[in-house]
């Protein structure tokens, strides 16, 4: 086991989780307030809809927190640590493509930018990390 970076996979995965937990929960109870901690100016009607993005973005934030509570990283949970990783990876690659594309097309407001490149960072370093075999080298 490589200690040093089970730590960082182990803060890397409360990290992710905590942000998409906290964004999501604040998506539902305080869309609109959240939308301009954004800096976004124009906010979806009805407001339902942006706290049913909210619950997905909870949803996925959950999933981090789940796996790092449910299976602290060892040398057998780094298979289901990897199932996460490789759902969350294919769920934000799916969003930053169609934030991008939304964003291209002038159907939302540039600063949705921050979405995609923080969801595509996030997938990018799950896809190297399963690539280089992090999961299973820290556990």
């Amino acid at each position: 086991m490589n200690a040093s970076l089970h730590r960082r996979l182990m803060a890397y995965q409360y990290f992710a989780g905590l942000c998409d937990t906290s964004t999501g929960i604040l998506l539902v109870a305080a869309p609109a307030f959240t939308l301009g901690l954004m800096g976004l100016t124009v906010v979806p009607r009805p407001l339902a809809f942006v706290r049913y993005i909210g619950v997905f973005v909870l949803s996925v934030g959950l999933t981090y927190l789940w796996a790092a509570l449910r299976w602290p990283l060892s040398p057998r949970a780094h298979i289901a640590w990897s199932t996460q990783w490789k759902i969350t990876a294919l769920i934000r690659s799916l969003v930053a493509i169609f934030v991008l594309g939304q964003v291209a097309l002038g159907s939302i407001e540039a600063r949705w930018l921050s979405v995609a490149f923080s969801d595509a960072l996030f997938a990018l370093i799950q896809i190297e990390g399963l690539r280089k075999g992090w999961l299973a080298s820290a556990g």
